[in-house]
């Protein structure tokens, strides 16, 4: 199994990084891959990838709710200038995307940033890792806009509607989902949607530390507990949790090119 998308290098993992790490390899999870959410994340993101590098893999980006009018273009040429220099130790660029659901205000500058690192992506030949929180409407505008120009997309920590599944495979047949723990939960929508990406279009993710997935809900999230996650689809789409396993192992190498 790979997790496709978990925090491990943040504070709320302290010293137990590491061991977070182990536990995720003796429960079967391969790789983790550690998605960037700003220029001063780079550091203690590629620390913890020269720590364990057989079992990470690392983006970078800057995630939408991190734009600040008055730092925000700062981030973004750092985060180009790091992806230039080093484009070879990056699978991704991200997390990138849009967020109206904590402030609407700042709309303006997230399309800005968004536009310019999905350019990014696109210069560099990298797939781009979407956040999108109550803005897919802007996002399929943004991909109008860019059509021929677009990299591969996953929409990490997915939170669309079915006929946003709809929508964005009509404009990227090859379009990803990322799915974690909100499957899980008693009132999720998800079991409904998740039939209609296909298991073949589907990346396991935790978003760890946040999201954690029942049983485990309420906790610290961590990439451990993907498992829980696999076992869940493989309910839904009626086959063994080796073969969710398998084909979503597949679908995260061919996506970010390992």
């Amino acid at each position: 199994m790979i997790d496709t998308h978990t925090h491990l290098y943040l504070p709320k993992f302290g010293d137990d990084k590491c061991a977070a790490i182990d536990r995720a390899l003796a429960a079967g999870v391969e790789l983790m891959v550690l998605p960037g959410v700003d220029a001063d994340s780079i550091g203690p993101m590629r620390e913890l990838h020269s720590l364990r590098p057989e079992a990470t893999a690392i983006c970078c980006g800057l995630h939408p709710t991190e734009i600040k009018p008055e730092s925000w273009r700062d981030h973004c040429e750092r985060v180009e200038a790091e992806l230039t220099a080093h484009a070879a130790d990056y699978v991704a660029v991200g997390e990138i995307g849009l967020d109206l659901y904590w402030d609407k205000s700042q709309l303006g500058l997230q399309l800005e940033a968004v536009e310019a690192q999905l350019d990014l992506a696109d210069r560099l030949g990298l797939p781009a890792v979407i956040h999108c929180r109550d803005a897919m409407a802007r996002m399929l505008d943004v991909m109008d806009a860019r059509a021929g120009r677009l990299p591969h997309m996953v929409f990490h920590c997915y939170s669309g509607t079915a006929d946003d599944v709809a929508a964005l495979r009509r404009r990227q047949a090859e379009v990803m989902f990322g799915i974690g723990g909100v499957l899980t939960f008693k009132n999720s929508p998800l079991p409904d949607i998740v039939p209609l990406m296909g298991l073949d279009h589907i990346l396991l993710e935790t978003d760890a530390p946040w999201l954690a997935p029942v049983p485990r809900r309420g906790k610290r999230n961590e990439s451990a507990y993907i498992p829980y996650v696999a076992d869940r689809l493989a309910d839904i789409f009626g086959v063994s949790p080796a073969e969710v396993d398998a084909r979503t192992t597949r679908a995260a190498l061919n996506f970010f090119r390992l």
